[in-house]
């Protein structure tokens, strides 16, 4: 069994059910992460849950299905890791835009496996599933819509320049992150914390006001 992946304990129904989903995610992301794409079959994730056979069929219908609830489980925590961030009602736009971007790089030096998930689903889900690739679609567009409503503050409270496209510097930030994501997983050794400080230096003298 692969690290990472939990054999549910004993308990109620409810939660052993639920401790097998968790298991066959963290399972998937391992697979993802460590084998790639096409090594995540149905038969490798069940191993490497150390779960019974069939218990993906059992509780996600089919593969698409969990990887659907991979894309989901990364999502919502992206979504409360974002916002457990204490203070930010307190900071300007600017602020927010470069903590964000700050955080999740940070978060990506620490635990690489979430982002680089999304990207090979984002690349591999193109061609063999169309409702994963939503999914990704989906993930991706909360965060860019995060950038959005933070630009958008940022040039109401005076510290973002009016001049710019919020949708479109949203888009540009989204893809500093996953340009740096796609570095980082092909190569292990580059220094993310180098390029996310020359990334911040960066957006802040682009988005600044004169």
């Amino acid at each position: 069994m692969m690290a990472g992946a939990a054999v549910p304990r004993l308990g109620t129904q409810p939660e052993r059910t639920e401790a097998s989903r968790r298991a066959l995610i963290e399972a998937t992301i391992e697979v993802l992460a460590g084998e790639g794409y096409r090594a995540a079959t149905v038969a490798r994730i069940q191993e490497a849950s150390g779960l019974s056979r069939g218990l993906v069929g059992y509780h996600f219908g089919s593969k698409g299905k969990l990887m659907e609830a991979v894309v989901d489980s990364i999502r919502t925590q992206y979504r409360d890791q974002t916002a457990a961030v204490q203070n930010r009602a307190n900071m300007t736009g600017l602020q927010q835009v470069l903590e964000m971007f700050d955080s999740y790089l940070t978060r990506l030096a620490r635990n690489p496996k979430p982002a680089k998930v999304m990207l090979i689903l984002a690349i591999e889900s193109g061609t063999e599933d169309t409702a994963v690739r939503q999914a990704v679609q989906d993930a991706y567009a909360m965060i860019r819509e995060t950038y959005v409503g933070m630009l958008r503050t940022g040039m109401a409270d005076g510290t973002v320049r009016r001049s710019l496209d919020p949708e479109a510097h949203a888009g540009v930030l989204q893809g500093m992150l996953r340009g740096i994501v796609l570095q980082y997983s092909l190569d292990p050794e580059v220094d993310v914390e180098a390029m996310k400080n020359a990334a911040l230096a960066s957006l802040e003298h682009d988005l600044s006001t004169d």
